[in-house]
């Protein structure tokens, strides 16, 4: 069978407006050039649409003809890159979407190991910036939970002490083994700041920070992060006021 008809019998299998790669066409590998031309030649004839480099769908049929794919599906299509995780939304819809801000983003923020752009979809604006961590479909949780630590004093609807206080709540609900996690990630790729605040928390419900944790900061630095100090009684351990 051509190149060119196996590509066809493989997209015909794809659901109307979900978002594909190249490399998602098993014969990709071993013909990339072939493939290429086919895709090019599917979108020239409006068969299929193109994302952006790499990315296509099979557009949807609507009453006023082609749809193009979901904001969801477009979001998608940036935390994902052949499969595998590589963004999470961060900034201010994170912030929203956590109950801790009520702004809605024009533009959405996503954490990313791969390169920093900008993305306008028509319907929908994305900016990818640099995440601080490698990021897996396992710590996405986590990593979430730090970039609010580290801007909590960004978030202009709640102050650092209520911000501090639902992040208490929310760690004392993970498993002790997502708490050292937790920690071993802002130790190795995290501020100063950051890391302090964590051992605030860590220690206040319960759990014993990781030595590696106190260790990794200076002893003689300050955080000023005006947090309520009668709240927090060990706020002084930790450098923080």
């Amino acid at each position: 069978m051509r190149i060119s008809a196996c590509v066809e019998d493989t997209i015909a299998q794809i659901e109307p407006g979900t978002i594909f790669e190249c490399n998602d066409l098993g014969v990709y590998n071993q013909y990339p050039d072939a493939v290429l031309k086919a895709l090019s030649r599917m979108v020239a004839i409006n068969r299929l649409g193109r994302v952006s480099k790499g990315k296509y769908y099979v557009p949807k049929k609507g009453i006023l003809g082609d749809m193009k794919p979901s904001d969801s599906e477009l979001l998608k299509s940036c935390l994902y890159r052949k499969g595998q995780r590589t963004g999470y939304i961060t900034g201010a819809a994170l912030y929203n979407k956590l109950g801790l801000s009520t702004q809605q983003p024009k533009t959405i923020e996503i954490a990313t190991t791969c390169s920093r752009q900008e993305k306008n979809f028509g319907t929908i604006k994305i900016r990818l910036v640099n995440s601080s961590a490698p990021v897996s479909e396992k710590n996405v949780r986590l990593l979430e939970l730090l970039d609010v630590l580290k801007d909590v004093k960004c978030i202009s609807d709640a102050p650092p002490t209520e911000i501090v206080r639902l992040l208490a709540l929310t760690i004392s609900k993970l498993e002790e083994s997502s708490v050292k996690e937790l920690q071993s990630i802002a130790v190795n790729y995290y501020s100063p700041s950051t890391k302090a605040l964590l051992g605030l928390i860590v220690s206040y419900i319960g759990f014993r920070p990781i030595p590696e944790l106190k260790r990794s900061l200076n002893p003689t630095t300050k955080y000023n992060i005006g947090i309520d100090e009668d709240e927090w009684p060990n706020a002084k351990e930790w450098s923080i006021r």
